[in-house]
């Protein structure tokens, strides 16, 4: 078994960009977050002077709710740090699932964040990267990691300016201040704010647009508990650092207000800490069995060693954390790198090492612009490509062309079964067209000639039943006094059976379901009604008074349904239409609309959540992630056993593609992608095909 500096290490924790973490073993037994340096970045002199700064640093921290390096040799070939190894999970997370903070669970963090900066601040140094990331909450309580970015006060050591976005204090970003104990208590306010309501109290977004509002925009604390919590964090956020209360009046602050028992020794947070302890006693259970005892390190314990009379087959262990957490010996975490002083020119990175794999790329191409009324589908094993002029069919284990044809005017594409995909046509001098395609060679099998143009809207909207097509036309609400129009089409042949005449109103959706079609139309009013037709001969069975909001709610569905609207996940018995449950969310959100392992899964461009589908229940929530979604407004990717998202690669800060662990939350894999702008997605077969930009690239889970 390997040995680095007499520690035995036991297994690889992740590979970034700056080197490797591993778990590891002293000769006492106990357990340390061992972390190697890559040869590239020993073999700069500059580099390996940082790391002698940090050390040196990071070693003169003590104190209870700190996790302080243990030992290090910045000479040895690799360079390699340990650290006293936190088993829990990230603050973010804990806090994910126990809800917003109130103003007691508030206070009582608050006191110990504090405490600990007092510890870092009492040998002359600033922490200058307290974000949710580098807190774990442990059996112990919460402990702050990354020392090793610390830096004195009086300006020795790294000059590069370090922080994340939405914690970093303005005159880290200018340096108009000097960066002192003032920047640690502005990053100390925005993690509070973040815990009691959700948010990042500078919003979300890229990094520069984040640290713009940083520099000019006073802090969102709306939803924060009480006047008086609201009056501190703004001084606390205050962008003149004379105009923060020092961090003792902080602590003496929150330390009057603290529940008596701290909300991390109760359900569920204690349970997460368990699942975290467990799965690293797996880990250290996996490991080979030294056949000579180790010495132990000569290096002094910043902590107390709890662990080295720890049997390996007890509950007391520790635990490789989640994406959303951090290894605590990581040492250099820069977070954002700025150029030009207050510029932010830099880019969002991430160079703390982690133990996800990274996924694989299969095949990448150049497609057309998917963002202006495309498409993209998996169906079975083709995978369909909607751009703005054609639309091809492509293999999705290789990215071969099966066939293309022209797509001008298509509106929407509909696969059924593996013979034939419908598409919708829309033409501005009449009406949309109905055309049934060969899967196989993408030639036309059947189109319609069109309905009465004179009478019919220029927009069409089409759902496939058992047996019928549904193709309904209309023009948006007030053109012209329009009627809607619903036309049956025998799937199969394109022989028409029936039309059905509606009311002048646009129309927003249109859904099957128990041999009926459900056609939402709009007025723009609370009251849009939802109209349903028998699918065998277009009656109208019965129209549902306000039912436009939730299409697939009506007498031919069943079970429950999922919808949102606003700020809002509402439960609805699809039968009955009857509101099982509501909650609120913190941001604009599309949402599953069945349950997946009794989970509901909602996303917005800023997070991703996941709600009990019984009690609506916040399960987790990733703020660090954004959702993936096909074009238009639809719900997150769930496919292959994975929930999938966008979001910073770990160790490296590129823009990657996250698969999630749907129950969790947990990063199970990650890699980046090429392309920019809005990202959308599709999968299937254990594949995943992600667009960016113009650029089409699939991906599957790592070997």
């Amino acid at each position: 078994m390997r040995e680095i500096g007499g520690y035995r290490l036991v297994a690889l924790l992740g590979e970034g960009g700056a080197g490797q973490v591993h778990l590891a073993r002293a000769g006492s037994g106990r357990l340390v977050a061992l972390r190697t340096v890559h040869t590239r970045l020993a073999a700069d002199p500059r580099f390996r002077e940082r790391l002698r700064r940090e050390v040196v640093a990071a070693r003169a921290v003590d104190g209870p709710y700190t996790a302080g390096v243990l030992a290090a040799d910045p000479d040895a070939e690799p360079p390699w740090l340990a650290t006293a190894y936190c088993a829990g999970p990230s603050l973010s997370e804990a806090v994910s699932a126990l809800g917003p903070l109130d103003e007691g669970q508030l206070a009582a963090l608050g006191a110990l964040l504090a405490q600990a900066l007092t510890a870092v601040h009492a040998v002359g140094l600033v922490h200058r990267d307290l974000k949710p990331a580098n807190v774990i909450v442990t059996r112990d309580g919460p402990k702050v990691i990354n020392l090793g970015i610390a830096k004195g006060i009086s300006g020795s050591g790294d000059d590069s300016t370090v922080g994340s976005p939405g914690f970093i204090a303005p005159e880290q970003l200018t340096g108009d201040a000097e960066n002192g104990p003032a920047a640690d208590v502005f990053a100390l306010g925005g993690l509070l704010a973040l815990c009691a309501t959700g948010r990042n109290p500078f919003g979300a977004g890229s990094a520069p647009k984040v640290l713009h509002r940083t520099l000019h925009d006073e802090p969102d604390l709306d939803g924060v508990p009480g006047t008086d919590w609201r009056e501190f964090l703004g001084r606390c956020l205050a962008r003149d650092p004379a105009e923060r209360p020092t961090v003792a009046e902080a602590l003496a602050w929150c330390a009057a207000r603290g529940t008596p028992e701290p909300w991390w020794e109760r359900e569920p947070v204690t349970g997460l800490i368990r699942q975290h302890e467990e799965a690293t006693a797996e880990l250290v259970a996996a490991a080979p069995v030294p056949e000579e005892p180790v010495p132990t390190p000569e290096a002094p314990a910043a902590v107390p060693d709890t662990a080295a009379a720890t049997p390996p087959t007890t509950r007391r262990r520790f635990l490789l954390w989640s994406a959303s957490g951090a290894v605590a010996a990581t040492g250099i975490s820069t977070a954002v790198a700025l150029e030009g002083g207050g510029n932010a020119s830099g880019t969002a990175t991430d160079t703390k090492t982690t133990s996800w794999p990274r996924g694989r790329t299969v095949w990448t191409r150049e497609v057309g612009d998917l963002q202006h009324g495309g498409s993209l589908l998996r169906h079975g094993d083709a995978l369909y490509v909607h751009d703005t002029t054609k639309l091809t069919r492509l293999d999705p284990a290789t990215g071969a062309v099966r066939w293309q044809r022209d797509a001008h005017g298509v509106t929407q594409v509909v696969p059924h079964d593996k013979d034939l995909v419908h598409i919708v046509r829309a033409d501005q001098h009449g009406a949309p067209t109905l055309a049934a395609l060969d899967a196989t060679t993408g030639d036309i099998r059947w189109e319609t000639r069109g309905p009465v143009a004179e009478l019919d809207g220029s927009s069409g909207l089409l759902a496939l039943g058992d047996k019928v097509a549904c193709l309904v036309t209309y023009e948006s609400y007030g053109t012209e006094g329009r009627s809607w129009r619903a036309y049956g089409y025998d799937l199969l042949t394109g022989a028409p059976l029936w039309s059905h005449e509606g009311t002048a109103a646009g129309v927003t959706a249109l859904r099957h379901a128990g041999g009926r079609f459900a056609i939402a139309a709009s007025t723009h009013s609370p009251s849009d009604p939802l109209y349903v037709l028998r699918a065998s001969d277009g009656h109208q069975e019965t129209t549902i008074e306000g039912g436009a909001l939730r299409p697939d709610a009506h007498p031919g569905a069943v079970g429950t349904g999922y919808f949102a609207a606003g700020e809002a996940v509402s439960a609805v018995d699809l039968t009955t239409r009857t509101t099982l449950w509501s909650r609120g969310v913190t941001a604009s959100v599309s949402v599953t609309p069945t349950a997946t392992g009794e989970l509901v899964h909602a996303g917005s461009p800023t997070e991703l959540c996941a709600l009990d589908a019984t009690t609506g229940r916040t399960r987790w929530l990733r703020t660090d992630v954004a959702r993936i979604t096909t074009p238009g407004s639809t719900p997150p990717l769930l496919a292959n056993g994975h929930l999938y998202a966008t979001g910073p690669e770990p160790g490296t800060g590129q823009p990657a593609l996250h698969a999630l662990d749907p129950a969790t939350g947990k990063l199970v894999w990650a890699t980046p992608f090429e392309g920019h702008g809005e990202v959308y997605g599709t999968a299937g077969d254990g594949l995943v095909h992600i667009y960016a930009g113009t650029t089409l690239t699939t991906f599957s889970a790592p070997s």
